[in-house]
């Protein structure tokens, strides 16, 4: 990333005051946005994304979401236990006015706390139920918006409460209903069970999970390392993707920089393009904190 004498973001704040009318604001950003980007379909979902997904999850700054988009990426992923739900907000506001234009990828994770009887018997299945539905109406509320365009049940490592029958039902039942348009599951690779599970049953739309070339990473809050067997991995993304399953890709740039070239200086731009010639990942999510950091992945999608 080259550094800047001042950044997009300050250039904004300190200019935002002379500029008469939020409509000014758009039309001034939409200007640096020149070439329609490349579109992706997520499996077999029909919902085209970029191949960069703008995650949101470092960001309070609703000007930077907007930035993004009118650079020309038309995915956001968010979550509702990010910022206990504040980050879903700040996205609902980012996109007010052009929801329709925008794909919002959120996610929700099911609580032992919220589960005393484990997903157990009828008592079980009603635990899981009720938190579902409780979140997912809270990130409907957040969004502002009346449905979500894929929601992915969050973090999974449990077999049993990914698949159990009270969670798929709820899934299939809010697709049906159009309060959801997809859905799926995010999870980190020491359970690659989850997605080799998902490809014999073909019920989640959609798997995200981490993918780049080092085949690992340390997680910028936890500090845990994590690495996986790669060949393995590949061997279940592509599966998925013969089966109609969309793959997203996260801690795409947790592996470090990357060059493409030899001689050529490694950098986040590259590692994130390595992980999109992979032609089961639909889109790369890449959590973004910075005008700079946008600019240096737009040109992917272009």
């Amino acid at each position: 990333m080259v550094n800047k004498p001042l950044s997009r973001k300050k250039f904004l704040r300190t200019t935002i005051a002379g500029i008469a009318g939020i409509g000014l604001i758009s039309r001034s950003l939409k200007a640096t946005h020149t070439s329609s980007p490349i579109l992706r379909n997520i499996g077999n979902t029909g919902i085209m994304v970029t191949p960069v997904c703008f995650g949101a999850s470092r960001t309070n700054e609703e000007s930077l979401i907007k930035y993004a988009i009118e650079k020309g990426i038309n995915f956001i992923d968010t979550g509702r236990s990010y910022s206990n739900g504040n980050n879903e907000r700040i996205v609902g506001q980012a996109i007010s006015g052009i929801r329709k234009n925008i794909v919002i990828q959120s996610k929700m994770r099911l609580d032992e706390d919220e589960l005393p009887s484990r997903g157990k018997g009828l008592k079980g299945a009603g635990e899981i139920r009720s938190a579902l539905t409780s979140k997912l109406d809270a990130s409907l509320k957040a969004l502002n918006t009346d449905y979500i365009d894929i929601m992915l049940y969050h973090d999974a490592s449990d077999e049993s409460l990914l698949f159990h029958q009270e969670t798929l039902k709820f899934f299939s039942e809010m697709k049906q209903t159009g309060a959801i348009r997809a859905h799926g599951f995010s999870t980190h690779n020491d359970r690659m069970n989850l997605p080799a599970r998902n490809n014999t049953e073909k019920f989640y739309d959609v798997i995200m999970l981490p993918f780049n070339h080092k085949s690992s990473f340390i997680h910028s809050v936890t500090g845990r390392y994590s690495e996986w067997d790669q060949e393995k991995l590949v061997r279940i993304l592509q599966e998925a993707q013969e089966k109609g399953i969309g793959v997203i890709a996260m801690k795409t740039c947790s592996g470090g920089k990357y060059s493409a070239a030899a001689g050529q200086e490694p950098n986040f731009k590259d590692a994130v393009n390595w992980v999109l010639q992979h032609k089961f990942i639909c889109s790369a999510a890449i959590a973004m904190a910075s005008f700079e950091q946008v600019d240096e992945h737009v040109p992917l999608i272009q």
